[in-house]
């Protein structure tokens, strides 16, 4: 699975904030949930699908809670950002 960077989450975030309001409130957790779609162990993909890694994604987005609101709403978004980019470059 492609990885996403903190960065790249960071950019997702940016944009979200300036459309919908609102502000980071943990880098940290912006770059643990960046983290996710890309993990592996004894590099193997954790995911078998970009569908999968976005899911998961999503769900620990919300869990973590990086903005300082709306996180539900970021969740979906950068979900779907990342599907469609995984799914555009593999």
């Amino acid at each position: 699975m492609k990885p996403l960077t903190p960065e790249q989450l960071l950019i997702i975030a940016d944009e979200f904030c300036a459309h919908h309001g609102g502000a980071i409130r943990s880098y940290s957790a912006l770059c643990a949930a960046a983290a996710i779609p890309g993990a592996r162990i004894e590099g193997i993909p954790v995911f078998d699908s970009p569908g999968a890694a976005g899911e998961a994604l999503a769900r620990g987005v919300v869990k973590l809670e990086p903005l300082r609101g709306d996180n539900s709403a970021f969740a979906s978004t950068a979900r779907d950002v990342y599907v469609r980019w995984a799914e555009t470059i593999s």
